[in-house]
């Protein structure tokens, strides 16, 4: 089940139009919702399903705010910190590994499909792709 996936904040099954996924914006280390949101629809029977919090040009002093907070050279210089550098090799590697765990791959296999209607083996497809991708990515510290 979902609920047994520490990360899972959402039920592949559960998500209907009765009952809608909300895809918040992350801005300096908050999620935040929206006054408008943007609909997906549910490509198996035409239902809005999922809903995005949507920025207009008014919303975005709060984003605009954060990135000026970010010093030119980055928050991740692996120059001015190897050792957070370094870190992030660790999650991608560990993030990699965890799509290799069947009920992990499952997991997101079936978000795929939600969104997209994919075989069960093409959604997974995807998966092993990324999972292919953060392994090799994580091998190169991040770089």
């Amino acid at each position: 089940s979902v609920h047994s996936l520490p990360f899972a904040t959402v039920d592949a099954e559960g998500i209907s139009g009765s009952q809608p996924a909300k895809v918040h914006n992350l801005v300096q280390g908050k999620w935040i919702g929206s006054s408008t949101w943007n609909t997906i629809v549910d490509p198996l029977n035409g239902e809005p399903f999922i809903k995005i919090a949507e920025v207009d040009e008014t919303g975005t002093q709060p984003f605009v705010e954060s990135l000026s907070q970010c010093p030119k050279h980055g928050l991740r210089n692996p120059f001015k910190s190897p050792e957070r550098y370094l870190l992030y090799g660790d999650i991608t590697a560990k993030a990699a590994h965890m799509l290799s765990v069947p009920k992990v791959s499952d997991f997101f296999t079936r978000l795929i499909q939600r969104a997209a209607p994919k075989s069960y083996q093409q959604a997974l497809g995807e998966v092993q792709v990324t999972q292919k991708f953060l392994e090799n990515f994580s091998g190169d510290q991040v770089s």
